[in-house]
């Protein structure tokens, strides 16, 4: 097979550049015999820049963040970033429960400024295997690569019901910022009792000035429920458990990833504290002149458009009754989902795809027909073989350690061992990964 003409022969080349391949990125900063390139279709870096809210913050400690928890001294780290802009002492002072997602962002903005390999405004089009590499079209260039990482992210997750809706009065949460909205006089319906919308729910219940006429919380949780962060729980974010998770049956995995839901995906408590107070403080002192329909344990079946706004038909799903609720905006928290992404479209049919998910590996790299010596590694596409906290940023920087330590063949981050308050072996003894058994 004839050779491609090709810019650049890489060790690594990543796609996407979020917060999980920059930590890769930097962490490979350490190891200068490895050449490594990411790409963006971004213009620069911003992360969740439609979710940007005001008064955001982090589900999880600042600690979390790229590089800490394998490699504690690294220049790139969250405090070292608060040293550099000389806010240390008053960030300490200020003593924050939650740092504000704004200044994580700030800090993400300030290592991606600093690492010369991530290349954005260029999205990756096309990625190929020829012979024994990788070959990558962007925009702009073609290159090759022994191995790719894939990071490219996840989509909004859109219900059939909405997907012919879409516009300037019907959106996904994700694209909340990107444009002024105006609230007052208008019947707002906030569909998902997640940490999405719950932050949605703050902003529009902040400004007095702007806010709705009616406003509409719907959830299919019994209850907007907190998250979990209690101490026991935690250790589902620790290395062992994820271990333990990874060897275990595929009913195991399914059966716990249902019951440690809100371990990940609930609301924090100050932030529902904070709704409650709002609300109350408009009702019972502010006077103001809003309705505000809360209603957990019901799911949106339909959605009607109409020529000044849609007819929202939802389920009571205790009673099995039909509602419906007219509606000017509907906001869609609705999560997200993975998919495969189109630039795959010619190794596609090479890799291992089992319910629509790849079979992914114990050092992330995905079971598929090509050179052993070729990996493909997968970031937050690992949910349903590493635990709940393969999305979090909990685990990232020792995902991407792990990755490293593979890529370069030996235990370059000191990785193992980590101690844990409950024994997961002990625990769970007998489970058997049967994945495994289609990874050669």
């Amino acid at each position: 097979m004839m050779q491609p003409n090709i810019d650049m022969l890489y060790d690594l080349a990543g796609v996407g550049v979020g917060p999980f391949n920059m930590s890769l990125a930097v962490l490979l900063t350490k190891i200068p015999n490895i050449n490594s390139v990411f790409f963006d279709k971004k213009p620069k870096f911003i992360w969740h820049e439609g979710m940007l809210l005001p008064e955001a913050h982090l589900q999880v400690s600042f600690l979390k963040d790229l590089v800490t928890l394998v490699d504690p001294t690294n220049p790139y780290s969250f405090l070292a970033f608060l040293a550099k802009e000389k806010r240390l002492y008053q960030f300490l002072i200020a003593d924050f429960a939650h740092v504000y997602r704004g200044e994580f962002n700030q800090y993400l903005t300030w290592v991606s400024s600093s690492l010369p390999n991530l290349h954005f405004n260029d999205a990756v089009i096309d990625i190929d295997f020829v012979k024994d590499k990788f070959i990558i079209q962007t925009e702009n260039k073609k290159i090759a690569s022994k191995h790719i990482v894939l990071g490219s992210g996840i989509q909004p997750n859109i219900p059939l019901w909405a997907q012919t809706k879409l516009g300037t009065k019907c959106f996904h949460n994700h694209s909340l910022m990107y444009q002024q909205h105006d609230w007052h006089n208008k019947r707002v319906v906030v569909i998902g009792g997640g940490q999405s919308g719950a932050e949605i729910m703050q902003t529009l219940l902040a400004d007095k000035t702007n806010l709705p006429s009616e406003l509409s919380w719907i959830s299919s949780r019994r209850q907007f429920l907190p998250l979990d962060d209690s101490p026991f729980v935690n250790e589902y974010f620790i290395p062992s458990y994820m271990e333990k998770f990874h060897s275990s049956s595929r009913n195991f995995r399914d059966e716990n990833l249902l019951e440690q839901k809100l371990a990940s995906d609930g609301i924090s408590m100050h932030l529902l504290k904070s709704i409650y107070q709002r609300i109350y403080k408009l009702i019972h002192i502010d006077g103001a002149d809003i309705e505000i329909n809360l209603l957990p344990d019901h799911e949106v079946t339909d959605l009607v458009g109409h020529s000044i706004g849609f007819e929202t038909v939802f389920k009571n799903l205790s009673l099995n009754t039909i509602r419906h609720l007219n509606v000017d905006i509907v906001i869609l928290c609705t999560g997200y989902r993975s998919a495969i992404p189109d630039y795959l479209d010619k190794i596609k049919h090479r890799i291992a795809i089992n319910d629509a998910q790849y079979i992914v590996n114990r050092d992330y790299s995905i079971a598929w027909d090509g050179p052993a010596k070729n990996a493909i590694y997968v970031q937050n596409a690992a949910r349903h073989s590493h635990g709940i906290a393969d999305p979090n940023l909990s685990l990232m920087a020792l995902r991407s350690a792990t990755i490293i330590n593979s890529l370069v063949g030996n235990k370059f981050y000191d990785i193992e061992n980590e101690k844990s308050a409950i024994n997961w072996q002990q625990v769970y003894p007998e489970y058997v990964n049967e994945d495994i058994a289609y990874v050669e």
